[in-house]
Order: structure tokens, then C-alpha cells, then sequence
């Protein structure tokens, strides 16, 4: 998984999140149904250009299980998101269960990363705190009410997107930070090894030209002393 794309879904989903916050006070639950509906197709829509761009540039490489894990999740997304826009008077009852399972994939999303989709980069242990946190979430929103608890609704599922958001940022620096210290290594030990192959030709070429020629000896000398 990329860092680049996790950074930028990243501030998506903190972006969603922020306007939930603040406007918690004033959806009721047809504005509720009606977010929750965006924030499905293009959640869906979003994972699906990703992929899609990562496997055209053949970067995903997590094989057949990963593929039709991202595909079906897109979809599923996408399909909920329509029907809850469609169907809005049926998914009013159903809104602490719809945004109670939003941030439950959150949660399984996250697990996802910091298990599996950071591999081979290990990411640090206490980022576990996050989707634990987001399941807290998940289980609160599930025992709210609708029309009742609509701002508290509201308020916890923007609170868990933050807290989702916040955590896919850090996750995304901490890959980027990773893939490019593995680059500048993988770049250093060529040229360590370059260095390697082409330094004994040279000192060859060294020691050679450092040998001195030997004089030619002188017998001349020797010669004439003899016959004398």
C-alpha cells in the first residue's frame, strides 16, 4: 500500500468528518440518511480509482484475495449509497445501525492496514489504538435512537471519522517516510556495489605504474677489471 493514496483518502474522510461536527447539531435524520449516503458512493467510488490506478500501474501486488476484497467493498459501498439515498423514509430507523457499521469498517479498515496492507513495513504497535477506539465508537452509535439521538449521532460518527482520518495520516507518512528511506538504501547499496566491482581494476592499474624499471646492469666495468 501507498503512502500517497492513504494520505489522501486521509484527509478526505478528516475533511467529512470536521463538517459532521460541526453541522451535528442541525441534520436531523433525513440529512443524516442523506450524508451517510454520500460519504458511501464516494468512499466506494474513491477505492475503486485507487485500485484501479494502482493496478494499471502494476503496483498492487496483494493478489487475487486482496483484489476481490477491494472490489466488493467498493461496491457494496456504492449500492448502500444509492439505496439510502432512494429509500430515505426505510433507512431513517436504520441510521445508528448504518453509521454504527461505517465506523465499524473503519475499524476493520484500519486493522486491515496496520496487519496486512503496511506489508512488508511494520508500523508501530500503539497505532492498534485506533481502530480499538473506532470500535468504542461503533458500539455506541449502535444504542443511539433515531430522531431522539440524532445530534448525538451525528456527533460521534464525525468524531470517528476524525479519529479514522487522523490515524490513515499518520499511517501514510509513516509508509511514505519508510518507502523512501528503502529507496535511498536500495540507491546506496548500487552504488556501494559499483564502487566495489570497478576498485580492483584500479588499484591494478595503480600498482603497476608504481612499479619502478629495474637498471640495466653494468658489466663493462666488471669486464675490464677482470682482464687486468
Amino acid at each position: 500500500m501507498k503512502g500517497r493514496s492513504l494520505i489522501f483518502t486521509a484527509l478526505l474522510v478528516l475533511a467529512a468528518g470536521i463538517v459532521l461536527i460541526i453541522t451535528h447539531a442541525s441534520i436531523r435524520s433525513t440529512g443524516v440518511v442523506t450524508t451517510g449516503g454520500i460519504l458511501f458512493i464516494l468512499a466506494g467510488v474513491l477505492n475503486m480509482l485507487v485500485f484501479e490506478g494502482e493496478r494499471k500501474r502494476g503496483r498492487e501486488g496483494r493478489g487475487v484475495f486482496a483484489a476481490t476484497f477491494s472490489w466488493l467493498t467498493s461496491a457494496a459501498a456504492v449500492i448502500l449509497g444509492v439505496c439510502m439515498l432512494i429509500f430515505q423514509d426505510t433507512f431513517i430507523p436504520l441510521v445508528p445501525v448504518m453509521f454504527g457499521i461505517l465506523v465499524a469498517f473503519s475499524a476493520l479498515y484500519q486493522f486491515y492496514i496496520l496487519a496486512i496492507g503496511a506489508r512488508p513495513v511494520l508500523l508501530p504497535g500503539w497505532l492498534y489504538i485506533i481502530p480499538i477506539a473506532l470500535v468504542g465508537g461503533a458500539v455506541y452509535i449502535f444504542l443511539q435512537r433515531p430522531d431522539i439521538h440524532d445530534p448525538k449521532i451525528m456527533l460521534a460518527t464525525g468524531i470517528s471519522l476524525v479519529v479514522f482520518g487522523a490515524g490513515s495520516l499518520i499511517e501514510g507518512i509513516l509508509l511514505g517516510n519508510e518507502h523512501r528511506k528503502t529507496l535511498k538504501e536500495k540507491k546506496a547499496s548500487e552504488a556501494a556495489d559499483a564502487k566495489a566491482s570497478t576498485a580492483p581494476l584500479s588499484e591494478d592499474s595503480a600498482s603497476h605504474e608504481a612499479v619502478p624499471e629495474s637498471p640495466a646492469p653494468e658489466n663493462s666495468g666488471d669486464t675490464e677489471s677482470g682482464t687486468k
